[in-house]
């Protein structure tokens, strides 16, 4: 190397640049991102004939052992669709399955209050959103302690700026500081003041997911409700082979009202399913189609989502464990699965069991995130500080999560031949010996940067401070809330107020100690 390149590089590192160009990256433009469009091959771990198994044989448990659908409308609803039913244990002729999942729409908008931010969900797309439900924060202190409502607006004004995350909302925290039969009502006014990004609803409950729908209604109307996908949520069958009441009855009223539902087995992989990957998975799809039939039923045509939410189990507790080699097969069939059925798919990524924002944290999370990007997952959920199993949120792996999403969108990206030849004639231009980093080509095109990692020499990282990934980590998520301030999404104050007063009226009508 020269020694005019070596005094190029050499000279930012010992004059105490590097603080300067983090600033100046921080201070930059933030590009939001919306919908990611992959350009890069899906893993396939099956051939053709491993699937048509798959199917067979997912099919076969929903006619010969079926399925509990532990709800007297629902199982009803069943009955009159076809299928045989015994108390709350439905058994479904394959044809019937197979003719209502037809009818679920391979891709749909996910809009948002701002058209700018509405996103695209199927096919090549994909999308990353929030982690939600988890009652504990390792807060911008480093404190661990209970969440609060104030927490999770927080969480909702930071994923408003978070360039990483496409979708906001839903229980970014749970507020342990409301009383539960209250909490969605502020769940959903936050996440409508806070973003104007696409957000999620609760399906903890028939009146919740009344109420969830009728204040987005405040903000979209009646028509175009009815129309468009404005709100989503998740529904968690229990596994083995149960859809209880209480999903059942919020699936009724998302899937009446023309939203997107996001049908997901909660699985523990060696607890409720088979120690065997593609019986597992057999399992998975009975229990994923069984639910996506079901909306179908109720409206057809109505968007739905396949959806996978798998945690292996460390067999000496019981406690649930991420990132193992079995998980990770189980969902890149499930994501094979998902498009044999031409229907759109979604998983949880960078989640941990781990108690701080050690080694194993990212392990966890990147053992996660991995099998959803190669699967080809249309929709991940869970990609901001998930810690503790999904007991806790750290703000600091937050950040450093924050930071790892936006480089698999850039790989996600895949690579073009558009610009080679500008790029190569800067190469001929500067011939042997020289170095790109003044060229005007490189500042058009400057490779990606994790704003969390520290990538200076030990001296300069000493100098400053010595601070771990969590402090850095929450030093950014400082600096993205300042700039919240400054881009706050405006909301109309009729909106607002008339959310204000629904919430009001709903906490009276409601018993604050429901349960």
């Amino acid at each position: 190397m020269s020694s005019t390149v070596e005094s190029g590089i050499e000279k930012p590192r010992r004059g105490g640049g590097a603080a300067a160009r983090r600033m100046a990256r921080l201070n930059a433009p933030v590009v939001y991102p919306s919908t990611t469009i992959r350009n890069l091959p899906t893993y396939e771990i099956l051939a053709v004939d491993g699937l048509e198994a798959i199917d067979d044989h997912a099919l076969g448990i929903l006619e010969n052992v079926g399925i509990e659908f532990r709800d007297d409308a629902s199982s009803q609803i069943w009955r009159r669709a076809g299928a045989q039913v015994d108390g709350h244990r439905v058994r479904m002729p394959r044809e019937l399955v197979r003719s209502l999942v037809a009818t679920i729409p391979d891709e749909f908008d996910y809009h948002a209050r701002n058209p700018e931010r509405t996103v695209r969900v199927g096919g090549r797309n994909m999308i990353f959103g929030p982690a939600y439900g988890t009652p504990n924060l390792i807060d911008l202190d480093g404190v661990r302690r209970q969440a609060t409502a104030d927490d999770m607006r927080m969480l909702m004004k930071l994923h408003h700026v978070n360039p990483a995350i496409q979708y906001n909302g839903g229980y970014t925290l749970e507020p342990m500081d409301i009383p539960v039969p209250h909490r969605h009502l502020h769940m959903v006014e936050g996440s409508f003041l806070a973003t104007d990004k696409p957000i999620m609803g609760s399906p903890q409950s028939e009146f919740q997911a009344r109420d969830c729908i009728e204040m987005a209604r405040l903000v979209f109307g009646s028509e175009r409700m009815d129309r468009d996908v404005v709100m989503t949520a998740i529904f968690n069958c229990n596994s083995p082979l149960v859809w209880d009441q209480t999903q059942l009855d919020a699936v009724r009223v998302y899937a009446s009202e023309n939203q997107a539902l996001l049908m997901s087995p909660f699985v523990l992989y060696g607890a409720s399913t088979p120690v065997h990957s593609l019986a597992a998975t057999a399992q998975i799809i009975a229990e994923v189609l069984a639910g996506l039939a079901f909306t179908q039923i109720i409206r057809p045509g109505c968007r739905a989502v396949m959806g996978v939410a798998p945690m292996g189990v460390y067999m000496k507790s019981g406690s649930p464990t991420f990132g193992s080699p079995e998980v990770s097969l189980v969902m890149y069939i499930f994501g094979q699965m998902a498009r044999y059925y031409g229907v759109p798919w979604r998983t949880n990524g960078a989640k941990s069991g781990a108690k701080e924002d050690d080694l194993y944290a990212g392990y966890d999370s990147i053992l996660k995130v991995y099998p959803a990007i190669l699967g080809g997952c249309n929709l991940l959920t869970h990609c901001g500080g998930t810690i503790e199993g999904s007991l806790c949120i750290s703000m600091g792996k937050l950040a450093a999560d924050a930071q790892q999403i936006l480089g698999f969108q850039t790989l996600l990206t895949g690579v073009s031949f558009e610009d080679m030849e500008a790029a190569l004639a800067d190469l001929a231009r500067i011939g042997p010996g020289g170095h790109f980093f003044d060229e005007d080509y490189t500042r058009a095109h400057m490779p990606f940067l994790d704003e969390v990692q520290d990538n200076e020499r030990y001296e300069t990282w000493v100098a400053g401070g010595s601070k771990t990934v969590g402090e850095r980590g929450c030093a950014w998520c400082r600096s993205m809330l300042e700039r919240y301030e400054e881009e706050r999404p405006p909301l109309d104050e009729g909106v607002r107020d008339a959310l204000r007063e629904y919430v009001v009226r709903r906490e009276v009508e409601i018993p604050g100690e429901l349960v």
